[in-house]
């Protein structure tokens, strides 16, 4: 066999099939990009399956419709972000440590993890179909809970406003950080310094505070 028809050979080589579980991740990939500048309803399995480099047959091997992949993209925002909280304070056994360390995360993921807070703000304005809606509010009822929790520990240790409703003291902080999120792409010149969060982070623990 000649160099060229090698060469040619080979250019007839299939290319080989990615793994299902890494084709799913693709895709997951390109529809948040999709999701976040196109929105919910503009974004079509068609332009999904376009950025992917594969066709909608394809797609539909793996998510059965538009849907269930936006709430596969929803699902995985929601639990990398609840375990990287978790985990990186794990071992913070002060109360109030721990709720500067989730807080300061909460912020300082918004810029670290900047595409997925965007699309999951964006649906919450573009988007009225109450399975995402659903998907939505165990993400943020989930963040109530890790939040009240800590806060009632610091009540306990002495730390925080005994009189506090630990859920309303988790809300007020949730309510915080979504507006921080919000406002942030608009590039607001106090954000920009440095020490912007630790003092944001301070401000909010202070109504907490006995």
């Amino acid at each position: 066999m000649t160099a060229t028809d090698k060469h040619r050979h080979d250019k007839r080589k299939p290319k080989p099939r990615m793994r299902k579980a890494d084709r799913r991740r693709q895709l997951i990939q390109h529809a948040k990009q999709l999701f976040v500048t196109l929105g919910y309803q503009q974004t079509t399995t068609e332009k999904i399956a376009l950025a992917a480099g594969v066709t909608e047959p394809v797609l539909y091997r793996h998510f059965t419709s538009k849907k269930e992949l936006f709430l596969q993209v929803l699902d995985d925002i929601r639990e990398a972000t609840i375990h990287r909280w978790q985990s990186a304070t794990a071992t913070i056994t002060d109360p109030l440590r721990r709720l500067n360390a989730i807080v300061d995360l909460y912020l300082g993921s918004t810029r670290e993890h900047a595409l997925d807070f965007h699309i999951m703000h964006r649906t919450l304005v573009e988007t009225h179909d109450e399975d995402i809606a659903a998907c939505l509010r165990t993400f943020y009822l989930e963040s109530e809970k890790m939040l009240a929790v800590v806060i009632r520990e610091g009540q306990q240790s002495g730390v925080f406003n005994r009189e506090l409703d630990p859920r309303v003291g988790a809300w007020e902080l949730i309510r915080t950080a979504m507006g921080y999120t919000l406002t942030l792409p608009l590039e607001i010149p106090l954000y920009q310094e440095k020490d912007y969060v630790p003092k944001a982070t301070a401000c909010m623990m202070r109504s907490l505070l006995k």
